[in-house]
């Protein structure tokens, strides 16, 4: 009996001396040893405090719904705010992703904007902490954005024009469907045979990106590319995409006649309507 309260006492004592051991700690001057027990236990209680905020900040982050495809509209629009062109460029969908980057081109007149594509291209990521850079970094976004730039910058973008070409034969459709848009956009009537062939390839969906590319190229030997698809591909899908483009790019209805024969035949319409009346 004895030994149970002398047992009992014991841990009555060494609780108190424990208990008296933060109190003091809580209560004495900058230049007592309990403070320095003080810290040393509260450390690991802020580190935790800071770990919890930290946690808090990510689930309000993550709970917080961005709508990429409102803020992809209002880009392609122009009538964004500069914050709204920063979140749209945290999605992390590389596709929805892409189309916003080509979208930029219409916030050109933003002096931000114009000036953060050149931050996108050099990958400033202490800038912009939040983008989603692992896909500025490498195809397709990099194309759309190469595109824009070029597109926006139109002088000094042989570095752009480059990257794009450089992923002409890409395996995957999607990087090759940028490619044909980018090179459309561009207008180089040298690039002309390489998007004709894709838009005469196997695959449809680069092909669709192919005519639309000959079609915002324009010009003469863009429209009888897009002619030779049509003609190709006459009552199919692919076919009458080609025809409609040409109708709405150059007011014009493709024919099955050759060119010299529809010239000649322009010709003699000409000459007619100028023909003195008797």
């Amino acid at each position: 009996m004895f030994n149970f309260f002398l047992l009992f006492r014991t841990r009555i004592v060494t609780i108190c001396f424990i208990f008296c051991l933060f109190t003091l700690g809580a209560c004495s001057d900058k230049s007592g040893e309990p403070e320095s027990k003080l810290t040393t236990v509260e450390s690991p209680k802020k580190n935790e405090i800071d770990s919890n905020q930290e946690k808090e900040k990510e689930e309000t982050k993550n709970l917080k719904k961005i709508n990429y495809g409102q803020l992809q509209k209002k880009i392609i629009y122009g009538v964004a705010q500069l914050h709204e062109v920063y979140e749209a460029l945290t999605d992390h969908d590389v596709g929805s992703l892409t189309n916003t980057v080509h979208g930029l081109y219409s916030m050109r007149w933003h002096r931000g904007v114009y000036n953060l594509l050149d931050d996108l291209w050099l990958l400033k990521k202490e800038k912009h902490p939040d983008f989603a850079w692992d896909l500025f970094a490498k195809a397709p976004v990099r194309i759309a954005l190469a595109s824009t730039i070029n597109r926006v910058k139109i002088v000094k973008t042989d570095e752009q024009l480059e990257y794009i070409r450089k992923h002409k034969y890409d395996e995957h459709e999607f990087h090759r469907a940028q490619v044909v848009v980018a090179l459309g956009y561009n207008g180089e009537e040298s690039d002309i045979p390489y998007i004709k062939s894709m838009a005469m390839g196997d695959n449809a969906y680069v092909a669709q990106s192919a005519i639309s590319g000959l079609a915002l190229m324009g010009g003469e030997k863009a429209k009888y590319a897009l002619a030779e698809v049509w003609k190709k591909y006459i009552d199919t899908p692919r076919g009458d995409l080609a025809k409609k483009l040409i109708q709405k790019v150059y007011n014009e209805t493709p024919s099955l006649e050759k060119p010299e024969q529809e010239q000649d035949k322009t010709n003699k319409q000409v000459s007619s309507t100028t023909e003195p009346m008797n």
